[in-house]
C-alpha cells in the first residue's frame, strides 16, 4: 500500500507541472515581408507597361511623321507653282534683265538638282522657301533643251559602242582564223579571213595572212589577186607590195618588182624589202641600185655572208675588182654560205688574186 500511495503522490505532483509547462509554451509563426514583395511586383508591372506602350505608340508616331512629309512637299510645290503663275502673269519679269540668253542657258543643265535642293530645304523647315527668280524663269522658258542634249549624247554613245563592237568581232574572227591555220584547218581559216575582208577591206593583217595561206597552198593566182585588190584599195601598204613582189620574183618578173618597190618606200624598208629590191636590180643589171640595197643589208644583218657575196658580185660585174676581192674575202670569213656558193666565192677570189 505504501508503494501504491507513493506512486499516486508522484503522479499528482507531475500533473500540475505538465499543465504549467503547456501554458508557458509560446508558438511563433513565420513572418513574411509582404511590403518588399509588393514593391518588386509594382516595379516589374510598370516596366512591362512602359514596353507595351512604346511598342504601340512609336510606330504610330513614325507613320504620322512620314505622312506629314508628302504634305509638306505638296505645300512647297503649290507655293512654288503659285509663285510661277504670279511671275508669268506679271509683265515686269519679261523685260527684266535677269532673263537673258546667257542666264537662261546656264541653269538648264541643273534643273533637276535645283528642284531637289528646294524639296530638301522644305522638309527641314516649316515655313515655305521659294527658289530665286532667275532659276524659276530658266525652268519655265527653256524646258526643251535638256532632253535634246541627252538625246544627242546618248546617240553618240550608242554609235561608239557599235563601232567598238564591230572591231571586237573582227578581232575575234582574226584570232579564230589564226588558230584554225595553226591546226591545219585551212578552209576554216580562209573563210574567217574572207569574212573579215568583206567587212573591212583595209585590214592589213587579214589580207596578208590570207595571201600567205593561198601561197602556201600553191594557189598563186588567188594570192596574187588578193594582194592586187588590196593595193588597188590602198596603194601605200608596203606589206602587200612586198608579198606580191615575192610572187613576181618566183616568176622572174623583176621589172614588176622594181615598180612595186619604188624608191618612195625606201624609208620604210626592212630586210625583206631590200633583199627583193636588190635581187631584182642585180638580175636586171642595175648594179648601182643593187649595191645600195645590199649595203643596207650588210648593216642590218652583218652576220649573213650572202649579202657580202652579193656586194662582191655587183662590184665584180662593174669591173671594180679590187672592191670585189675585198667583199669575196669578207663573205668567206663571215660564212653562213652553202657549199656551192662558198666554192664559187673561193674560185672568184683565186681568179682575182693577182689584182692589187
Amino acid at each position: 500500500m505504501s508503494v501504491i500511495n507513493s506512486m499516486l503522490k508522484n503522479i499528482e505532483q507531475r500533473q500540475p507541472t505538465t499543465s504549467l509547462n503547456g501554458q508557458d509554451t509560446v508558438v511563433v509563426e513565420p513572418v513574411y515581408d509582404s511590403h518588399g514583395f509588393i514593391k518588386k511586383l509594382l516595379i516589374i508591372t510598370i516596366a512591362l507597361l512602359v514596353v507595351v506602350l512604346s511598342y504601340i505608340y512609336l510606330p504610330t508616331a513614325s507613320d504620322d511623321a512620314a505622312a506629314q512629309l508628302p504634305e509638306r512637299i505638296d505645300v512647297v510645290t503649290k507655293a512654288q507653282s503659285s509663285k510661277e503663275t504670279e511671275q508669268n502673269n506679271t509683265p515686269v519679269l519679261i523685260n527684266a534683265p535677269v532673263v537673258s540668253n546667257s542666264d537662261v542657258i546656264k541653269p538648264v543643265a541643273k534643273v533637276e538638282p535645283i528642284i531637289e535642293e528646294v524639296v530638301t530645304v522644305k522638309t527641314d523647315t516649316k515655313e515655305p522657301v521659294v527658289a530665286e527668280k532667275p532659276m524659276v524663269a530658266a525652268v519655265a522658258i527653256e524646258p526643251s533643251k535638256v532632253p535634246t542634249a541627252n538625246k544627242e549624247s546618248s546617240f553618240q554613245v550608242k554609235k561608239v559602242t557599235q563601232q567598238r563592237t564591230e572591231q571586237q568581232q573582227i578581232a575575234e574572227l582574226l584570232r579564230q582564223a589564226k588558230q584554225a591555220l595553226e591546226f591545219g584547218l585551212y578552209q576554216e581559216g580562209i573563210d574567217d579571213l574572207s569574212q573579215i575582208l568583206n567587212r573591212d577591206k583595209g585590214n592589213i593583217a587579214a589580207r596578208s595572212l590570207l595571201a600567205a595561206t593561198y601561197f602556201q597552198q600553191q594557189d598563186i593566182l588567188s594570192a596574187q589577186s588578193i594582194l592586187e585588190h588590196g593595193i588597188a584599195f590602198d596603194s601605200q601598204v608596203l606589206e602587200w607590195r612586198v608579198l606580191l613582189s615575192k610572187i613576181y620574183i618566183t616568176r622572174k618578173q623583176y621589172s614588176v618588182v622594181q615598180q612595186l618597190l619604188s624608191d618612195d618606200f625606201d624609208s620604210q624598208g626592212d630586210s625583206q624589202y631590200w633583199a627583193l629590191k636588190g635581187t631584182a636590180a642585180q638580175q636586171l643589171g642595175d648594179h648601182t641600185r643593187a649595191l645600195v640595197c645590199f649595203e643596207q643589208l650588210t648593216q642590218l644583218q652583218p652576220q649573213q655572208g650572202k649579202w657580202w657575196l652579193a656586194m662582191a658580185t655587183s662590184k665584180d660585174a662593174q669591173g671594180d675588182y679590187l672592191s670585189a676581192k675585198r667583199y669575196y674575202l669578207a663573205a668567206i670569213e663571215v660564212g653562213n654560205l652553202n657549199p656551192a656558193v662558198l666554192k664559187h666565192a673561193e674560185q672568184r677570189l683565186q681568179a682575182l688574186g693577182g689584182v692589187s
